[in-house]
């Protein structure tokens, strides 16, 4: 029984922590607009990262994500479909762990022995915004979040960024 127990609580942990690590994504769209009128964009700014390399790494991926949906980027003054920003946050966390074993009745005796441990994590969110050039709407927002590997090399920001980016525009255009 109690080799179950301990079983079913590791089996809980590992679930719960891969939870932990997967990306969250959601998107929003404005019903009543035509998509397939959206040809070209430009970039207006946003909220965006201070680090020029990211930076560049998430208005690379995006470009590439708009590319595949069909749309061409194009400078302000030839009257873009689409204004395309992105705003970037973050926000420190505390993740606590524990892990209790041993035999015996709670509070009598028997061998029990317990431990917990904290983590600070650092949870990044990307938004990203499709504003109809003409009326000047959001006519579509996608928003991922995950927590961040603060100590990633450049292949694997590159990696998590550029997924990011797919799960964001998976759903675009949307269905209605």
């Amino acid at each position: 029984m109690r080799l179950a127990t301990f079983v079913s609580a590791a089996a809980l942990l590992i679930v719960t922590g891969a939870i932990g690590l997967a990306q969250s994504v959601n998107y929003d769209f404005d019903k009543g607009t035509d998509f397939s009128k959206f040809k070209t964009y430009t970039w207006v700014r946003g909220t965006v990262v201070a680090d020029a390399l990211n930076h560049s790494r998430v208005v690379s991926a995006i470009d590439a994500q708009l590319a595949a949906k069909g749309l061409r980027q194009v400078e302000m003054g030839a009257k873009p479909d689409l204004l395309v920003a992105y705003h970037a946050s973050f926000s420190r966390d505390l993740q606590i762990s524990g892990f209790s074993s041993g035999f015996g009745p709670y509070r009598f005796g028997g061998n029990q022995t317990g431990m917990a441990r904290t983590e600070k994590t650092l949870n990044g969110t990307l938004a990203v915004d499709l504003v109809n050039a003409g009326t000047n709407t959001i006519v579509w927002r996608g928003m991922a979040s995950k927590d961040v590997d603060v100590n990633a090399d450049p292949a694997k920001r590159d990696r998590n960024i550029n997924r990011a980016a797919e799960r964001l525009f998976k759903n675009y255009p949307p269905s209605r």
